[in-house]
C-alpha cells in the first residue's frame, strides 16, 4: 500500500508456490494481505489491477518472465498512479 500511496505506478508481489514456502504460511499470508490491499485499492477508486501476486518457484523463470511482461502491459494501458501526481504536487508545494 506505501508504494502506491508514493506514486508507484505498479506491484507485484512474488511468493512461494502454495504448499512449498519455507516460512510454511507465509505466502498464504501476504496472499491474504493483497488481496485486501486490492479491495481497499477498487474502494478508493485506483484500479486494483496495479497490484498483483504470483506465486512461483525457483525454478519458474519463463512463467515469471511472462507475468512481469504481462504486469507491465497491464500498467501501461492504465498509465500513471493518479496519487503519484498529487503525492509529487503536495511535496512540492511544502519545499
Amino acid at each position: 500500500m506505501k508504494a502506491i500511496e508514493n506514486g508507484v505506478d505498479g506491484v507485484l508481489v512474488a511468493g512461494c508456490l502454495e504448499g512449498g514456502c519455507h516460512f510454511i504460511e507465509g505466502n498464504l499470508c501476504a496472499k491474504r494481505r493483497v488481496n485486501y490491499i486490492r479491495d481497499i485499492l477498487a474502494e478508493i477508486g485506483i484500479d486494483k489491477e496495479r497490484l498483483r501476486m504470483v506465486n512461483v518457484s525457483a525454478a519458474m523463470a519463463r512463467p515469471l518472465a511472462d507475468v512481469i511482461t504481462d504486469m507491465v502491459e497491464t500498467v501501461r494501458k492504465l498509465g500513471p498512479n493518479p496519487l503519484g501526481e498529487a503525492h509529487i504536487e503536495a511535496k512540492l508545494e511544502t519545499a
